[in-house]
């Protein structure tokens, strides 16, 4: 399926750029969730290099620090995009997450124009709560 909106759903059309925003934040949900693991593991690992390196160049980085500014910043686009789930009835929850979040197709249990609606409340309400609209 292509990745257009619904035109005769006025309450819900956004501006294109600010539609593809939330689309794409929405398929990058993954990939935030497995940054935040990897940035958990590290910020350990950090915390001793610090101090060496500091002493070596002279400066000071505060690695640490920028990592858990980056883990907020994505914590809270991870839920911004999941809370938005709730806007989509339970029954089509399953398929919105088959067809953003891992790329699958939606599924043959309700008709396409159907899983297209939800999908565009869906990403409206991504939009809504990344402040993109």
């Amino acid at each position: 399926m292509k990745d257009y909106q619904q035109k005769r759903m006025k309450e819900f059309v956004l501006p294109e750029a600010v539609y593809r925003q939330a689309l794409w934040a929405a398929k990058d949900l993954l990939r935030m969730k497995n940054r935040i693991k990897e940035l958990q593991g590290k910020i350990d690992a950090v915390s001793s290099q610090i101090v060496r390196e500091s002493r070596i160049s002279g400066a000071y980085s505060d690695r640490t620090g920028n990592m858990a500014t980056e883990m907020a910043s994505l914590s809270a686009r991870i839920k911004a995009i999941e809370g938005a789930l709730v806007s989509v009835p339970e029954k089509y929850r399953g398929g919105i997450e088959n067809k953003l979040f891992r790329g699958l197709d939606f599924g043959d249990d309700y008709h396409p124009n159907t899983w297209r609606k939800w999908q565009q409340v869906y990403l409206y309400n991504v939009a809504v709560n990344l402040g993109l609209y």
